[in-house]
């Protein structure tokens, strides 16, 4: 799973620590994040073969809860909460079962939403949405890895648990070179599907919705590229204007751009990020805000092996905010607050910041010969410190030093050991823990 791969990379990442930072699940390096409707968040994770759903108790405590035993490998897909309470979407390492998780008056339930046995089959990544009442409406595709045909499917559950599957496509359309992500939207009261694809060097994304006995796709995206790369998130804004987010691989031209697209009475995309996998969505009544995570490959470090060095990111309009650490999950908090939630070596990691995140962090590097003059700022803050950190791919990142804000601006002079390396600068905001970031692109060699 695209998931799993990445995170195998983000445990070269070693956070910040931070005393107002809350620690959801050590030893995890990967979960989602859902609020419910008073603002308490949860946090739904896979450790070895148990599903956890964590959730954050009026005392400030993280109270976990065993949902279900799940095949080991297996991944959080997709997690909300509703009136009903939580709703987890689980997938086998594999890609073949797909499984949804609900808390029930008593206890849990798990119900078997698909499964493929055949050797090329597998299922896309699915998509999860909850109604009114708390009821959940899941989109995916099957997928035929001998004839790249694919079918979307919507499934519905009912308040006693009855599982009702409604095909909306068929003939194997779209063709695609890997399982289409699917995300289902409430749309006045009905169910529409986002699905992206992509095949012989065409990328294309549908918003399917009921039409009479049949289904009508609206086309919101399409362009030259190879196939769409992990989840996509989709929703309605305040203002009732679809917003849909995904990564997709454009190896042509050496990037991976994450896409996000405005569908109100016709639809316009633009690329947000230029090689990133996305995480999340959030939609304020200030504008669409996409979580995702930059990286740094080893090639770029004259390096061979694994381990990328990844950059938490959240955009808004023209302006990116980065934090340290993996990206896991951004949700809307009450009275207009943020919260975060970081993956990583560190574990899985909640904050919380009363507005939007702001603070960015700068970082340039000079090469002397025998030295390196690091030299940045903290916009919006006038004194602190940073935590100056050398890193390489693959290896466990070290702290070389902290430096003193002076009107937000910090400078440090490092010798460094080896060489090619990058420099990472971290400063922690000290009301809410966040740790903001800047991670150097351009390798010290």
């Amino acid at each position: 799973m695209i998931r799993s791969a990445a995170l195998a990379f983000a445990a070269a990442l070693v956070a910040a620590g931070a005393a107002s930072a809350q620690v959801v699940a050590r030893g995890v390096q990967d979960g989602l994040l859902a609020l419910g409707a008073k603002g308490s968040p949860s946090v739904a994770f896979v450790r070895g073969s148990t599903l956890v759903v964590a959730t954050r108790s009026a005392k400030g405590r993280w109270v976990q809860a065993k949902a279900a035993s799940v095949a080991a490998g297996s991944s959080v897909m997709a997690f909300e909460t509703g009136k009903a309470g939580p709703v987890v979407l689980v997938e086998n390492a594999d890609a073949r079962t797909l499984l949804l998780v609900r808390r029930r008056s008593v206890g849990w339930q798990t119900v078997r939403l698909a499964g493929v046995r055949r050797g090329s089959m597998r299922l896309g990544w699915p998509g999860l949405a909850l109604d009114e009442r708390g009821l959940p409406a899941v989109g995916f595709t099957r997928w035929n890895g001998a004839t790249l045909n694919s079918q979307l499917l919507l499934v519905r559950l009912d308040a006693k648990g009855r599982v009702r599957s409604v095909p909306i496509t068929a003939e194997g359309f779209p063709k695609s070179l890997v399982p289409p992500p699917a995300e289902p939207v409430f749309v006045g009261g009905r169910v529409h599907v986002i699905e992206s694809y992509g095949y012989r060097g065409v990328l294309g994304t549908f918003e399917w919705y009921p039409d009479k006995r049949t289904w009508t796709g609206l086309g919101l995206d399409s362009g030259v590229g190879d196939f769409p790369v992990g989840p996509l998130f989709a929703g309605l804004s305040p203002s009732g204007v679809l917003h849909a987010t995904w990564t997709e691989s454009l190896s042509y031209f050496g990037t991976s751009p994450v896409t996000l697209v405005a569908r109100s009475r016709e639809a316009s995309s633009h690329f947000v990020l230029d090689r990133a996998l996305t995480t999340g969505l959030a939609l304020p009544t200030t504008g669409p805000e996409v979580a995702a995570n930059e990286w740094v490959d080893p090639r770029e470090l004259g390096l061979s092996g694994k381990g990328n060095l990844w950059a938490g990111t959240i955009v808004h309009g023209k302006s990116t905010v980065e934090l340290d650490g993996w990206l896991a999950g951004l949700a809307l908090a009450p009275r207009g607050g943020r919260d975060v939630l970081l993956g990583g070596s560190a574990g899985l990691r909640w904050f919380r910041s009363p507005r939007r995140l702001v603070t960015r962090v700068s970082i340039e590097a000079t090469d002397e010969g025998s030295s390196v003059v690091l030299n940045g700022r903290v916009r919006g803050v006038a004194k602190g410190t940073v935590t100056l950190y050398r890193e390489r791919s693959g290896e466990r990142r070290r702290a070389i030093g902290r430096a003193a804000l002076s009107g937000g601006a910090f400078s440090f002079s490092d010798r460094p050991t080896v060489r090619p390396l990058l420099y990472r600068a971290v400063y922690v905001d000290p009301a809410s823990g966040i740790p903001y970031a800047a991670l150097l692109r351009e390798p010290i060699s």
